[in-house]
């Protein structure tokens, strides 16, 4: 069976006729209606929140452009034309609005554009965007004006990704980043004169070998490995980059070093030094790029180098961090070693970075982290725990003495800089910490985070405790809001003693966003906003210092996202007026629907009705859904509440929630809770999924909407596994649709989803949970959907194609579609319409008006069709 085959067409019984194609399809008009319209807009406020970007991303790309050249090497997709990423996200468009009038500013752009999202000048008067030609990847710089203009000849590396995120107070942004200065630009290169790429030789000059000498230790699948010595050549061409400092006024290049396969590199606040991570040789068959040997070193502005921080062996873990660090793990979650090395960002170059000692507690994530908690149950007479966690600092020229400016006897997930710049928020387990040296509290045990503020000016002086992150979601204080300095710098925002928390208010009655002042002195909290009941607003930046007036992004089920200028007071005043895309979708009844598990969990599926419902009929039904684990009941049954009721409701893709323009009822995200230890959470999976489903028909049948005998159930990757599980251990549905999943958990031995027990340390696990297993049993028709070029971690289309076999060697109804150029999801226009199609066809013929029983199964070979 060949991957280019469009569809394998199931063997039916030769009294029926069903439906074939060969060539791309198109769903009904109002299907078609809404995948053609426009996608509401997001804003990209910029620093000094005077300026806003709106963009417009290509939704659906022709296949022509999926199906460009694409090299598949060391787990990265190329693009050979660009020396960028394939199957990138475009923008088709990019528009100024000045803040807070909203006024539009149409911005000068290329003619064909494939642009990126575009990133702002540390202080807000520029923006650079890149746009991808079939020369390569420019670079475009505009102001507040609108006017633009390309940096010369400039091309633009993007192998290792094009975006970034930030860490340790300062900004990072991938192959293209603004200097501190905010008037050049750090840009990993395309080398020039670098000569053709490695030609494939016309004649092995060889067999392909691998070879392991013991010592060595179990991979996930992952797929788009090296294979041979020219994948490795290749791989290395496209790979290295030259950096370089960009003037973004002139197009003026300055390289910094030799070239090298440089996955990151971040500049010091004074533009000065960099931290550079670059990989090298030898490469692997087994591991993709990121985990191929790394070194950490500090360069200067010429690329000499002056402190080599780490060398990272092939697959070492600590990687990203100061120097190796151990792996943590259950027992000893703390990771011994350096870790999160950053730059300090309230001085020119001194280097900043976690090191754990080990021992228990909750272990940290290394950079700049979020949130926390306070300590509890502390008193006077509690002995000191053993210190698991330091902040270190280094300072230029880097060949001094590492200091350590804080202790913590837990394991710390990150810290912020407030706005004075010498006091930070750190965030760490659920046990106090003690600064340099000074007094400190011993707090209470279990899953939550402490926050504290530390003063870097007074080392000895104590940390204090500021809130509680963790437990009940319902009780989450909010995370602090952040400005960006002109440095370049990310720092919390601060209003004399107070800072703004922003959360998503949590509750028994969905999610309730607000914002509140907090102040670090007196531990008070003051309101300044909360969502109302009948609208979901999340507020976007503060407009003022105060936070008196603020920009927030509301909706509501019927009127679509738009922006606000809102004050403390309650007054509103609309930005923008982005009509409703769809208005079909306004006639579609929506309902979040609680219940119980027989065995108490909390559930919720999304409700959705045709628009021309007769309440009280019961309809054929889709019930869509992914599982996931779960430690307790408790977490388990807060996600039923998860998100909003009040969301405009907005679909594209190929969205199961089409199904309710085609007269069906739709379960959508019914929960699918697997409870139970991290350890053996699976040992009961198969029964913990049986009742999940079962507690949803039910309950839909209760109410009315659901016909018990037409329900048909599917999912994408993870839940199409469960869709083939559900059919091979239950006859509580017509029919399913399973989407890029993995049904032969043989194929991935090292693991899947939480579950860390091998093929080897329990193979009767791996033998149940595999539906390739018990295809035999498979009698409610099937239909297999995969991109041929899936990327996900184990989905590889050979699981898709092997499960056809099995289903229809055993005699079973099943029908596999393969769809060219596509990767884990799809996205090209001619594939959405067609998988829509696909799917409505199925259901429609075995779900919502099914064939009498006896012309259901079994067929024979004269009637296959490939």
């Amino acid at each position: 069976m060949k991957p280019a085959l469009r569809a394998l067409i199931l063997l039916v019984p030769a009294t029926l006729v069903f439906f074939g194609a060969d060539t791309y399809q198109k769903p009904p008009k109002a299907i078609e209606d809404i995948l053609n319209s426009p996608t509401t807009p997001t804003l990209s406020l910029s620093p000094n929140h005077a300026y806003a970007i709106q963009d417009s991303p290509v939704r659906y790309p022709p296949i022509a452009e999926l199906s460009e050249p694409m090299l598949r090497l060391a787990g990265i997709r190329i693009n050979p034309k660009t020396n960028g990423l394939h199957n990138t996200t475009f923008q088709s468009n990019l528009l100024l609005r000045k803040i807070p009038e909203g006024t539009e500013i149409k911005i000068a752009l290329p003619p064909n554009p494939k642009l990126s999202l575009a990133r702002w000048s540390p202080d807000g008067s520029h923006f650079a965007f890149t746009n991808s030609t079939a020369a390569g990847i420019e670079i475009w710089i505009g102001d507040t004006s609108g006017r633009t203009h390309k940096l010369g000849n400039v091309r633009v590396n993007e192998v290792f990704g094009g975006g970034g995120g930030r860490g340790g107070g300062a900004a990072t942004g991938g192959a293209l980043q603004w200097m501190p200065d905010g008037k050049s630009l750090l840009v990993h290169t395309v080398r020039a004169n670098r000569g053709a790429p490695p030609a494939e030789p016309s004649v092995p000059p060889g067999p392909h070998i691998q070879e392991s000498l013991g010592g060595g230790k179990g991979a996930p699948t992952y797929e788009d490995l090296l294979q041979n010595p020219h994948d490795e050549d290749l791989f290395e061409y496209y790979a290295t980059s030259q950096l370089a400092v960009v003037d973004s006024v002139t197009g003026a290049t300055s390289p910094v070093g030799s070239p090298a396969m440089i996955e990151s590199a971040q500049p010091s606040p004074d533009g000065k030094n960099f931290i550079v991570h670059y990989i090298h040789k030898p490469f692997s068959y087994s591991y993709p790029a990121r985990q191929f040997p790394t070194e950490i070193e500090i360069w200067d502005r010429t690329g000499k180098m002056l402190k080599k921080e780490a060398s990272i062996p092939l697959g070492g873990t600590g990687r990203g961090a100061g120097a190796a660090a151990a792996a943590a793990d259950e027992e000893n979650p703390i990771a011994a070693g350096p870790r999160g090395l950053n730059w300090l960002a309230t001085e020119p170059a001194t280097l900043i970075w976690f090191e754990g000692t080990g021992g228990a507690g909750r272990g940290g994530r290394g950079g700049r982290g979020r949130g926390g908690a306070a300590p509890s149950g502390a008193t006077a007479n509690t002995p000191p725990e053993p210190v698991h966690d330091k902040i270190m600092v280094l300072k230029a020229p880097f060949n001094g003495t590492t200091q350590v400016i804080y202790e913590a006897d837990t394991g710390l997930e990150g810290f912020t800089f407030t706005e004075n710049l010498h006091t930070a928020i750190v965030d760490g387990g659920g046990r106090g910490g003690r600064g340099g040296g000074g007094g400190g509290g011993r707090g209470g045990a279990g899953p939550a985070t402490n926050a504290y503020l530390i003063d870097f000016a007074n080392p000895k002086e104590a940390p204090k405790p500021l809130w509680t992150r963790g437990g009940a979601r319902y009780n989450d204080p909010g995370r602090p809001m952040e400005k960006t300095l002109p440095s370049g710098a990310r720092v919390v925002i601060l209003d004399g003693d107070n800072v703004f928390l922003q959360g998503s208010g949590p509750s028994t009655t969905g999610d309730h966003p607000f914002m509140n002042r907090y102040n670090l002195a007196t531990k008070e909290t003051k309101p300044i906003f909360k969502c109302d009941d009948d609208h979901y607003e999340v507020v976007e930046g503060l407009l003022e210092p105060h936070g008196d007036r603020f920009l927030t992004r509301r909706e509501s089920p019927t009127e679509p996202a738009n922006y606000y200028v809102h004050t403390s007071s309650g007054q509103l005043t609309a930005m923008t007026h982005y009509p409703d895309p769809q208005p079909i979708m306004r006639k579609v009844h929506k309902e979040l629907v609680t219940y119980k598990r027989p065995d108490g969990v909390d559930m919720s599926f999304t409700l959705y009705l045709p628009p021309d419902y007769t309440p009280g009929k019961p309809l054929p039904t889709v019930l869509w859904a992914y599982p996931y684990e779960y430690e307790t009941a408790d977490a388990a049954s807060e996600t039923a509440t998860n998100g909003s009721r009040m969301r405009f409701t907005e679909i594209g893709g190929y969205s199961e929630i089409f199904f309710a323009l085609d007269g069906y009822a739709v379960l959508d995200n019914a929960s699918m809770p697997i409870v139970g230890a991290r350890a053996t959470v699976n040992d009961h999976f198969l029964e913990q999924l049986l009742m999940d489903a079962k507690a949803a028909i039910d309950k839909a049948v209760e109410m009315g909407v659901t016909d018990r005998n037409r329900v048909g159930v599917g999912g994408h990757s993870y839940g199409a596994y469960m869709t083939d599980n559900l059919l091979a251990h239950s006859d509580l549905f017509q029919a399913g649709i399973a989407e890029s999943g993995a049904p032969n958990r043989t194929l991935t031995p090292f693991g899947f989803q939480s579950e860390r027990r091998t093929l080897w340390d329990d193979p009767d696990l791996y033998i149940k949970m595999s539906p390739f297993m018990y295809a035999n049993k498979i009698k409610s028709p099937l239909l297999l959907i995969h991109g041929e070029a899936d990327d996900n971690t184990g989905t590889f289309p050979i699981q898709s194609e092997r499960m056809y076999e099995a289903v229809r060697g055993n005699g079973g109804t099943v029908r596999l579609v393969f769809l060219p150029s596509e990767a884990h999801g799809y996205r090209a226009k001619e594939t959405i319409e067609h998988v829509n199609w696909e799917k409505l066809g199925w259901f429609d013929k075995w779900v919502k008006d099914p064939p009498p029983p006896n012309l259901r199964g079994g067929s024979t070979n004269n009637n296959d069709k490939k």
